[in-house]
């Protein structure tokens, strides 16, 4: 094991049970974004060229595909308006 692998343990060891957590969710993050690269505002993406743009989407759709959400939706039929 090396040096900076040992301390890392050591400094954790230290930690309770619930920073220990932040700590684990702070390094599945990390190994996210840089898997997936960082996250963009709405703003941001829409100034990618569009390849990029989609490479993006699509990278965060494949990221929350296991992800358990409920959809719904914001406006019905009965919402829209026809002039």
């Amino acid at each position: 094991m090396t040096t900076l692998k040992q301390e890392l343990m050591e400094k954790i060891s230290h930690l309770d049970e619930n920073q220990q957590r932040h700590v684990l969710e702070f390094i599945e993050n990390l190994g996210a974004a840089i898997t997936h690269g960082p996250p963009y505002t709405a703003q941001e993406l829409m100034r990618l060229p569009f390849k990029e743009r989609q490479k993006a989407v699509a990278a965060a759709f494949a990221a929350a595909a296991d992800e358990d959400f409920e959809i719904f939706e914001a406006f019905g039929d009965e919402d829209l308006i026809d002039d």
